[in-house]
């Protein structure tokens, strides 16, 4: 039997988290376990701060409360024409048809766009998460060196 997992001196219960695990494919059950815990505190940590952000409401499921709180929390600037052809240039050589020939930037610009915005906001979304949890009274648990859940991409 595992510890038992409190977050601010709420618990989460072991059964939540053995139902979690199934989420959390690994090597043993043992890190299965720490996985689902790990995104188990992280869920309660947003909720936590959202309720204290008055962004609960009685019809809100936990998807919208959390994605409320992370558009008030988290400001995603447009990436720069530089930072784009910088993107562009160091990733040319990847960026090709079906003929293997270089695509131009202009067919790819907003696709560059969105990518290197995606790239900002999982960042920016990872370092309010570390910013909770060093925040927080986590016990029963600690968090690893991969508690993030949405994997960092380069």
């Amino acid at each position: 039997m595992q510890q038992d997992v409190y977050v601010n001196h709420k618990l989460i219960p072991e059964d939540m988290i053995g139902q979690e695990m199934q989420y959390h494919p690994a090597q043993s059950k043992q890190e299965a376990w720490q996985k689902a815990a790990e995104a188990l505190v992280l869920r309660e940590l947003l909720l936590q701060e959202a309720f204290k952000e008055h962004l609960t409401d009685v019809d809100n499921d936990e998807a919208e409360i959390i994605d409320a709180l992370l558009a008030k929390k988290i400001d995603i600037q447009e990436p720069s024409q530089e930072e784009c052809l910088a993107f562009y240039q160091a990733q040319k050589h990847r960026l090709l048809d079906s003929a293997g020939q270089i695509i131009p930037y202009s067919q790819l610009e907003l696709l560059i766009k969105t990518e290197l915005a995606a790239r900002t906001g999982r960042l920016a979304v990872k370092d309010y998460l570390q910013t909770l949890v060093e925040q927080s009274q986590i016990q029963g648990l600690v968090i690893g060196q991969t508690w993030l859940p949405v994997r960092m991409m380069n």
